[in-house]
């Protein structure tokens, strides 16, 4: 897609594509850090910038799964989010805290694509629903094996987490990134991602006792 895709200046905008299609190379190079990238696609390195994107594009996924039910309208809006990206990287002032920054981009898309669904559900005449009641669904895989009703059970036991143990239980699991990877995009140290990892789990654990009673029967 990206290839076609054009900023109005006429100037070609990276390929966005997920991490899996960009293979890393098998040299010795240095991996660049993100403000040297930063700088590089400033100065017109479009390749820089597709280098950020194969970084973070795990990263975007998983916390656009955190509030999106829908996994293709979720990749949607990691493409929309780093196109905002690109066309306002100058106005990222401090370039080693791109991690942060990109997440704030992708929250604000995910909140612009859920005032859209509740506008587009208010004009065909649906009846009205809280924003807030738009993700409480969060998409994530689940045991094909389950029932429509536990699946529903295990999305909404998801959806009741804070909101950052929602996100990390996505990277982890969706995203399949380690607890060092999140600490490292997230700019946390890989000990405080387990430990609220650690703490997801036991809540899911408790919450989800019913439903593996169940199963287990």
């Amino acid at each position: 897609m990206a290839d076609e895709l054009k900023q109005n200046s006429g100037e070609a905008v990276p390929a966005l594509v997920p991490k899996a299609s960009h293979p890393r190379s098998a040299g010795k190079m240095p991996t660049p850090r993100d403000h040297q990238l930063v700088r590089a696609a400033l100065v017109g390195e479009t390749s820089a910038f597709g280098a950020i994107v194969e970084r973070y594009w795990n990263m975007v996924i998983a916390l656009a799964l955190s509030k999106i039910t829908d996994a293709a309208e979720a990749e949607d809006i990691a493409q929309e989010s780093f196109l905002k990206a690109y066309s306002q990287l100058s106005s990222l002032r401090d370039p080693s805290r791109l991690a942060g920054w990109l997440s704030k981009i992708t929250m604000q898309q995910c909140s612009n694509s859920l005032r859209r669904t509740l506008q587009g559900r208010r004009a065909l005449g649906y009846k009205a629903i809280p924003i807030e009641a738009l993700d409480e669904q969060p998409a994530i895989l689940v045991n094909p094996g389950l029932t429509q009703n536990q699946i529903q059970f295990v999305r909404k036991t998801i959806g009741r987490l804070p909101e950052k143990f929602r996100t990390l239980v996505i990277m982890r699991f969706v995203a399949e990134l380690s607890t060092v990877q999140i600490a490292k995009q997230l700019g946390k140290r890989p000990g405080t991602i387990r430990v609220w990892l650690h703490r997801a789990y036991k809540i899911l654990r408790k919450d989800l006792a019913p439903l593996l009673e169940e199963v287990r029967s």
